[in-house]
């Protein structure tokens, strides 16, 4: 198998559609999940004090229409990329794409905020609701050498796998680009091409006892009738 022929895989063993596949999966339901929990706090079906939240303002109001436009966002994006995946349209997962690279750049720009701004980490950590008490007691008595190591070791593992998802995307999107191509400088063969199968059928050639049976327009002795004769 050559280079062009070999299969892109991802995580080991799995195929970069495959891939792609599960990332637009999970994406999906977490947009839906973030739509419909945003939808429960406007309708006030959920009440925000259930989840540790201050008393009720604009500002928290404000800031469920932004949750539920982000998962509206989300939901469409994971929608196109699924339906890309499915008819081979490379052009749907550009928006996939798009949105991991702005999200990788993202955590570059937080990294470095970090770093001008490393005094006030541990207001954050004490201000930080979603982490139990005995870890924000277990960070804050943490040296600030061993703080640091651990925060930047936690970012630099999330760079990791967020570069590493823009990779399988782009994978993806140039394998699918890929095939397309093959099929449109082969119009024989796609032509032919079972739907079904990966591969096109390919016919063998005539036996050479075969194309002797047929007559040649030359060999006129082959001929069972004659040309009719010619009277001046």
């Amino acid at each position: 198998m050559t280079r062009a022929n070999q299969v892109p895989k991802c995580c080991f063993c799995l195929h970069v559609k495959a891939g792609t596949s599960a990332l637009a999966g999970f994406l999906l339901m977490s947009g839906v999940m973030c739509t419909l929990f945003s939808t429960l706090l406007l309708s006030g079906a959920i009440k925000s004090e259930d989840f540790m939240y201050d008393d009720y303002s604009e500002y928290q109001r404000s800031t469920y229409w932004i949750g539920l436009g982000n998962g509206l966002f989300i939901t469409g994006i994971s929608m196109m990329a699924l339906y890309g995946l499915v008819k081979n349209r490379s052009g749907y997962l550009l928006p996939l794409f798009i949105v991991q690279l702005f999200n990788f750049l993202c955590t570059i720009i937080y990294i470095g905020s970090m770093l001008f701004y490393w005094s006030s980490v541990k207001l954050h950590i004490l201000q930080c609701k979603h982490l139990p008490l005995e870890w924000k007691e277990w960070l804050l008595n943490l040296d600030e050498r061993w703080l640091a190591c651990i925060v930047f070791s936690v970012l630099f593992m999330v760079l990791v796998v967020k570069s590493y998802l823009i990779s399988m995307v782009y994978r993806c999107y140039k394998h699918i680009t890929t095939q397309a191509i093959r099929q449109r400088r082969d119009p024989e063969i796609s032509c032919v091409a079972d739907m079904k199968t990966d591969t096109a059928p390919i016919y063998k050639p005539p036996k050479y006892e075969d194309i002797q049976k047929v007559p040649l327009v030359t060999d006129v002795d082959e001929f069972d009738t004659k040309p009719p004769s010619y009277y001046p």
